[in-house]
C-alpha cells in the first residue's frame, strides 16, 4: 500500500511535466505553418453559392497576443455572369496582422485583418454578327481587397494546434460593379509550430 509522501511523489512526477508543457504553450514564439479547407459561401453580385476553399499559410508569432501570417487562399469557382462566361477560379495571397487573446493554457480567440491579392479569369465566346469570325475572349482580373476574420485556436500538443477560422472577402471587380461580391470562408487548418 501506498503511503502519502509516495502518493504526493507520483502525482509530482505525473503533473509536473504536463504542467511545463501547457505553461510553454502560453509563451509560444516562433515560426509556424498551416494548412486548410473550409466552405466558402458567395452572397452578393453573383449567384448565390458555396465553393471549398484550401489555403496554406506560414506566419511568425511574436509573443502569445500578436502574429503576422502571410498566405496563399484557393476561394474555389465562382459562377460566371452570363451563360456565354465560364467560371471564374479565385486564387490570391494574404497578409494579415492577427491579435489572439488566450483564454487557457490550450485555448484561445484571435481576430485578423489583412490584405488579400486575388486574381481571377474567365473566358467567354464572343459571336460576330456580321458573318465575320468567332472568337474565344479571356476575362481577366488583378485585384487588392481586405480581409478580416475571427477564430478559434486549440493546441492539441506544445507544437500542433487546429483552428477554425471565419473570413469575408469582399471582392471588387474594377469596371464590373455586377460582379462585385461578399464571401464568407469557414476553415479548419492544422497549425504546426516548428
Amino acid at each position: 500500500m501506498m503511503n502519502r509522501l509516495q502518493k504526493a511523489g507520483l502525482a509530482i512526477c505525473l503533473i509536473g511535466p504536463m504542467s511545463v508543457v501547457q505553461a510553454n504553450q502560453l509563451s509560444d514564439t516562433g515560426l509556424y505553418l498551416s494548412a486548410g479547407v473550409g466552405q466558402n459561401w458567395i452572397q452578393s453580385g453573383l449567384p448565390e453559392e458555396n465553393t471549398t476553399i484550401l489555403k496554406i499559410a506560414a506566419g511568425w508569432q511574436f509573443n502569445p497576443y500578436l502574429a503576422l501570417e502571410l498566405g496563399y487562399n484557393d476561394l474555389g469557382e465562382y459562377p460566371a455572369p452570363g451563360s456565354l462566361y465560364s467560371d471564374f477560379d479565385v486564387t490570391g495571397a494574404t497578409a494579415s496582422v492577427i491579435a489572439q487573446f488566450p483564454l487557457s493554457d490550450r485555448l484561445a480567440v484571435y481576430g485578423k485583418a489583412g490584405n488579400f491579392w486575388w486574381s481571377a479569369d474567365s473566358s467567354f465566346f464572343f459571336f460576330s454578327r456580321s458573318g465575320g469570325e468567332n472568337q474565344l475572349t479571356m476575362l481577366e482580373f488583378n485585384e487588392s481587397d481586405i480581409v478580416y476574420g475571427l477564430g478559434l485556436s486549440y493546441e492539441l500538443s506544445q507544437s500542433l494546434e487546429i483552428d477554425l477560422e471565419y473570413n469575408a472577402f469582399d471582392l471588387e471587380f474594377s469596371g464590373w460593379p455586377n460582379l462585385n461580391n461578399r464571401s464568407s470562408a469557414l476553415t479548419v487548418s492544422l497549425k504546426y509550430e516548428l
